[in-house]
């Protein structure tokens, strides 16, 4: 039989080896290297370095690469580098499989998990969550984490937290022990301020609020039941009902809205649905601001893509665990949850007008960007004309906008990635004023790496006392965006910070969805 096996033109046994593995997709490479070990002609025909083309075929059936290509910008990888990277992907998956965490393995084997998930248009995660790795970083977590973890780098660190909020539902860490839980969140703090890439800020914030979400919230039985009760008695500030639509608000994590139903699809369908690339598209922004330690061309590093993510309502969790910024030995802890709501719009500012002052790199984004940012007939009310002009802080000179809609183009058939700058307004809709009290928003986007201030101020006279906050963060998966506030316009010893949660209450502008 093996004689006239080996008889067999290549190109047929290559059909015949794939074909030994098409019908398994989550078991590895054993059916092909059972076959190689049949003989050294077969091993000599159907290597990796003879036969690149089988392993690169398995790999387009068994991954996704369009948001790859879409966002490198570079020439389709090789035949061999496709056979390499299935190569590799196969030995991470197996040690995920084996729960086996080695410590000279354990960064590259987070990069490859990471950018696989930022890749995934559904097929890299059911290959991920069919190898086990929710568990698997659940258990790398306790190596990364606090005082006793023996991993050091603040890299693998930031990676580690980074995937956990990508793989982790809602099930899976309320199924958690509620110990285990508040031991993660202890250890969680200490990185809220440490600045890495991928951010460590930004996914510790992520996580943290996801975990609390699974700690219900007490609700004052005193509060009368909805506003029709509270009206008649002059109650000011938020209900029964009120508190109720806070508890029912989540975190959208990733691994809640696909995997789940894409494990049930037969993978060869999967497969052919490969070009809807909708599901990468949501993690454009986080794969541009890492793309300089990929070496990728400057032209990935700009997040235009990020331009009209914010226009809509936003639902808004800050944690009051607040301190001062002179006493750091005070880890912040969440002593409750304030909700607050806000309606924001985006005003683009395009050639040949002249937009506002930049910001340098090295200046606090958020203050400067507070301070110079006058906005006319703006106080109490957010600007709803077509075009808008913002002054500087000397108020000489003025700067034309127009107001963002939520199509392909400007009403001037203008991309809305070729804007200079983004000035954000918005306010708290007038429903909500009498939960949660009424503000006005007001900010820009660094477009360099996509990093956003809002500053929150009172909409009344009268109200100064709710003080004014900036708020800082970064977008994520397009429904999120987290960071950390602090108040402004008060001495440094009462000078108080915490970190916050807002979720798209509505979906993205369409033409984020199309391919870009």
């Amino acid at each position: 039989m093996l004689p006239h096996l080996e008889s067999i033109p290549v190109d047929v046994l290559s059909q015949i080896a794939f074909f030994t593995v098409a019908s398994a997709p989550f078991n590895g490479l054993g059916a092909v290297l059972q076959l190689l070990l049949c003989s050294r002609n077969l091993h000599d025909a159907l290597s990796l370095k003879s036969c690149p083309q089988l392993y690169a075929r398995v790999f387009r059936s068994r991954f996704d690469l369009v948001a790859h290509l879409r966002r490198s910008k570079l020439a389709s990888p090789t035949t061999t580098n496709l056979a390499l990277e299935l190569q590799r992907r196969c030995a991470v998956l197996r040690r995920i499989r084996h729960h086996h965490i080695a410590d000279h393995s354990i960064l590259p084997d987070l990069w490859t998990i990471y950018l696989m998930l930022l890749e995934s248009d559904g097929m890299n995660e059911s290959q991920l969550h069919s190898a086990g790795i929710a568990q698997y970083i659940r258990m790398l977590l306790k190596r990364c984490l606090g005082q006793q973890g023996v991993i050091r780098d603040d890299t693998a660190r930031a990676l580690a937290i980074s995937v956990a909020c990508l793989v982790w539902s809602h099930k899976f860490i309320t199924d958690m022990p509620s110990e285990e839980r508040s031991q993660t969140l202890s250890e969680l703090r200490p990185f809220e301020y440490t600045l890495t890439a991928p951010s460590l800020l930004s996914a510790s914030i992520f996580l943290t609020f996801a975990l609390k979400e699974a700690i219900a919230l007490q609700v004052p039985k005193h509060l009368p039941q909805t506003q029709g009760v509270a009206r008649p008695t002059d109650h000011d500030g938020p209900t029964l009902e009120d508190f109720f639509a806070i508890t029912r608000r989540r975190t959208p994590l990733v691994a809640d809205s696909g995997h789940q139903s894409l494990s049930h699809e037969p993978f060869a369908d999967r497969a052919g649905r490969k070009m809807r690339a909708s599901r990468s598209l949501a993690h454009d922004e986080e794969f541009y601001r890492i793309a300089h330690r990929l070496g990728l061309p400057d032209d990935t590093w700009e997040l235009r893509s990020c331009i009209g993510l914010l226009s809509g309502t936003w639902e808004v969790l800050i944690d009051d665990g607040f301190h001062r910024k002179s006493d750091p030995a005070v880890s912040p802890d969440f002593v409750s949850r304030q909700p607050i709501q806000c309606r924001l719009e985006e005003h683009l500012c395009f050639a040949p007008c002249i937009p506002l002052p930049s910001v340098p790199r090295n200046d606090d984004f958020g203050e400067s960007a507070f301070k110079h940012l006058v906005m006319n007939d703006c106080e109490g009310a957010t600007v709803r004309m077509t075009a808008n002009e913002f002054s500087d802080a000397t108020g000489s000179s003025k700067h034309r906008y127009e107001l963002f809609r939520p199509t392909d183009t400007s009403e001037n058939h203008r991309d809305p990635r070729h804007a200079l700058d983004v000035v954000i307004t918005g306010e708290t809709p007038r429903r909500l004023e009498a939960t949660w009290g009424a503000f006005i928003f007001f900010g820009r986007i660094r477009l360099s790496d996509g990093l956003v201030t809002l500053t929150r101020k009172p909409k009344y006279s009268g109200d100064e006392g709710r003080g004014t906050w900036i708020f800082e963060g970064y977008i994520h998966n397009r429904r999120s965006f987290v960071g950390r506030w602090r108040s402004f316009g008060v001495s440094e010893l009462e000078s108080l910070r915490g970190i916050f949660s807002l979720t798209k209450v509505e979906d993205p502008p369409s033409h984020l969805y199309c391919g870009l």
